[in-house]
């Protein structure tokens, strides 16, 4: 396999509000590595055509939504924490196969542990049973958090809670939220919408609150946390953090943090 030139792309469905590309190409400069990142919006039918026709062109490639599930059959070989999570949102070639991993995981705890370092132990509750929740519940998991999951359509929130053996919880007026250390928005409620999954009232000052939603940064939920002296946590952290993460498999090398948190408001 030649790769003449390193290319790198974001693939999904829609993609333009996708940030991937302003955080890698930071990257490039800083580093000074020759290289160009670009998005591609791929319908879901044309997918499996893509991968055959023209992943070959490319060095890596990050996959967000609807792809990030439908890819792990595409793909030649699945790293282990992306075939317990059951999606992908990176690719890069290894011995001329193509490569599926996640770095949501790690962009989720390193998130959190940006407000709570020591995470063990913590009761954690998750909104949403969709891939985003998948790679929290699983960074959780490996941190020895207490987790609790809800999502609109109880069966899905069942059905995650029994492959990953948490509590499902299913009618959230029965819940109190100062229950919780740590409560997550992994729905896309709030996207470019102010709305959101729970009442204005929901939230404690002891909650540290996290969306990971970032289109906008201050989001309706984040706001209402705030509002009563939560500890806040937005979602360019799970971002920034997943990217660099990427960054590092496709390059071998490190990047301060700082480099992408910059671009990300640019």
């Amino acid at each position: 396999m030649m790769i003449m030139k390193k290319k790198f792309a974001v693939i999904g469905y829609p993609i333009k509000h996708s940030k991937s590309p302003q955080l890698h190409e930071a990257g490039f400069l800083e580093l000074e590595i020759d290289a160009s990142f670009e998005k591609l919006e791929i319908h879901p039918d044309d997918l499996s055509a893509w991968l055959t026709d023209e992943f070959i062109n490319y060095a890596g490639v990050a996959v967000t939504i609807p792809h990030k599930e439908a890819v792990m059959k595409l793909v030649d070989k699945i790293a282990p924490a992306a075939e317990k999570i059951g999606a992908i949102n990176t690719l890069y070639w290894e011995n001329e196969q193509i490569v599926g991993t996640n770095t949501d995981c790690i962009g989720a705890l390193k998130a959190l542990q940006t407000e709570c370092p020591e995470l063990s132990e913590k009761k954690v509750l998750i909104l949403g049973a969709g891939g985003a929740s998948r790679g929290v519940i699983f960074a959780l998991k490996t941190a020895n958090s207490k987790l609790s999951i809800w999502n609109r359509t109880t069966s899905k929130a069942e059905q995650l809670a029994e492959e990953f053996e948490i509590e499902a919880i299913k009618d959230l007026k029965a819940v109190d939220g100062e229950d919780f250390d740590i409560i997550i928005n992994t729905t896309s409620v709030g996207l470019k919408e102010w709305e959101s999954p729970v009442p204005e009232d929901f939230f404690s000052s002891r909650n540290i609150v996290f969306d990971i939603v970032y289109d906008p940064l201050e989001t309706k939920f984040l706001s209402d946390a705030e509002n009563v002296g939560a500890t806040t946590i937005t979602g360019d952290k799970m971002l920034v953090h997943q990217a660099l993460e990427q960054f590092k498999i496709w390059h071998g090398t490190e990047l301060e943090m700082e480099i992408m948190e910059q671009a990300f408001f640019e």
